[in-house]
């Protein structure tokens, strides 16, 4: 596996954590689905994608990151967002910024 392919699993698994974050948030909807589809948000739901990961092989690695993340672990704080650093303050990992 490439490097490309290892630096986006472990962002989808830092994403999942976002997820889980606003999931709990009283600023989100409570659903995993609400959130991730709500409008403009995550365009990986939007555009497709993610309905054909769920047909296809998800890493066990990515299934662990979301069991922990429901469980309540974190590695990105109460981060609600996330993206490319750039012009936003907030907690670097792997070239983005979760706030």
């Amino acid at each position: 596996e490439g490097y490309r392919a290892k630096r986006e699993e472990s962002l989808r698994r830092l994403a999942v954590k976002v997820v889980m974050n606003r999931v709990r948030s009283p600023a989100y909807p409570n659903t995993i689905s609400s959130v991730i589809y709500a409008s403009g948000q995550f365009t990986p739901a939007i555009n497709g994608k993610v309905a054909r990961v769920y047909g296809g092989d998800i890493p066990e690695s990515c299934y662990q990151a979301a069991q922990a993340a429901i469980a309540g672990e974190t590695n990105v704080g109460g981060a609600t967002h996330f993206r490319r650093a750039g012009n936003h303050d907030g907690l670097l990992i792997d070239h983005q910024v979760f706030w």
